[in-house]
């Protein structure tokens, strides 16, 4: 089985259920949060490390410890795996860490690269975001165009947890997925647990309704695929047959 590990407040719950799984997906700077939990609850799975925005690599050799992988980026091209100011973000990884860019079934998913309070302006008027998509690229092409140049990257996901999501969902043969720290709160689209109590549930921000949104979405169009969440966020109430809360 396979689980997503982002780095929300109810990532905490994975240690209760962390020997149910041979596989999984682990979110951004996640170094503190394999200290936290134990590293014991991650050795012998196969680990795979989805990089975030910043790109910042695993710290305390967790790389060889516990045999991750390889990293998996946002991007088409290791040449988009960079800063706005063209600086590779490889430099910052081990030389034996693998680096892989977006398999071909990721081809189309996501978004195209637009502001986040765009797309979630329009995501109000659509109810299959495929179409959403499409109605934007006929509609924003140029400026699609412009933002591609700009940002380094084809396609667009609110969040790295959304992202290592939907990616799973479309490498892997499924029957059920689990997701922990996968939560969705009021100002952020997530925060490190043990920070803060859960937020009011009412979001206003766009990138955390965008992200809901987006999940949402995929666990709709996926409906032989149970989903497991342990978020207590009321928004991940989805009225979905597929969809559980643990």
């Amino acid at each position: 089985m396979i689980a997503i590990l982002g780095r929300g407040k109810s990532l905490k719950q994975y240690a209760k259920y962390s020997y149910l799984f041979d596989k999984i997906y682990i979110c951004g700077r996640f170094h503190k949060e394999i200290k936290k939990i134990g590293k014991f609850h991650f050795q012998n799975k196969k680990i795979i490390h989805v990089s975030a925005r910043t790109s910042d690599p695993l710290r305390n050799n967790y790389y060889k410890k516990l045999n991750v992988e390889y990293v998996q980026t946002f991007c088409h091209s290791l040449d988009q795996f960079c800063t706005s100011y063209g600086k590779s973000h490889i430099d910052k990884y081990p030389k034996f860490v693998k680096i892989k860019t977006l398999p071909k079934c990721m081809d189309k998913r996501g978004y195209p690269p637009l502001d986040f309070r765009i797309l979630e302006k329009f995501s109000r008027k659509f109810d299959d975001y495929k179409k959403l998509c499409q109605f934007l690229e006929n509609k924003m092409n140029d400026k699609i165009k412009k933002n591609v140049k700009k940002v380094r990257r084809t396609r667009y996901w609110p969040t790295v947890g959304i992202f290592a999501v939907d990616l799973s969902l479309n490498e892997n043969e499924l029957k059920e997925i689990y997701l922990f720290g996968i939560d969705i709160y009021s100002t952020l689209s997530y925060v490190q647990y043990n920070t803060q109590e859960y937020l009011s549930t009412e979001n206003k921000n766009p990138l955390a309704k965008l992200a809901t949104y987006h999940l949402y979405q995929i666990a709709k169009e996926f409906p032989n695929i149970k989903f497991y969440s342990v978020s207590k966020a009321k928004k991940f109430n989805f009225d979905l047959t597929n969809w559980n809360l643990i």
